[in-house]
């Protein structure tokens, strides 16, 4: 999978975004274990947040942080379940939290 956004326009103020696949667990794991280093875990849109956020449109679980140099790093692991445009990008605990989607 391969996600690409415009960030920057200038190779001296751009700012990097890699992806890294984990299991679930892992991508839950991440954010107290960024927080034991003092790494602040983050949002989609960057806001500070303990958990990761599902990600509707593609179906998947993502945590990201910035490393050192302000670049996005993120941690993903595509879920099973089928994609929800609707949900939009918010956090894991609320998808887990939604009722059950009706087969079609």
């Amino acid at each position: 999978m391969l996600g690409l956004w415009e960030i920057g326009s200038g190779p001296l103020r751009m700012r990097l975004h890699m992806a890294f696949r984990m299991s679930l667990d892992g991508v839950v794991a991440s954010a107290a274990a960024l927080k034991a280093r003092g790494v602040t875990p983050l949002g989609f849109s960057g806001e500070p947040l303990d958990e990761p956020v599902v990600l509707g449109w593609m179906l998947a679980a993502s945590q990201y942080f910035a490393d050192p140099d302000g670049h996005s790093i993120e941690f993903i692991a595509v879920l099973d379940d089928a994609p929800d445009p609707a949900f939009g990008t918010r956090p894991l605990s609320e998808w887990r939290a939604r009722p059950a989607a009706v087969a079609v």
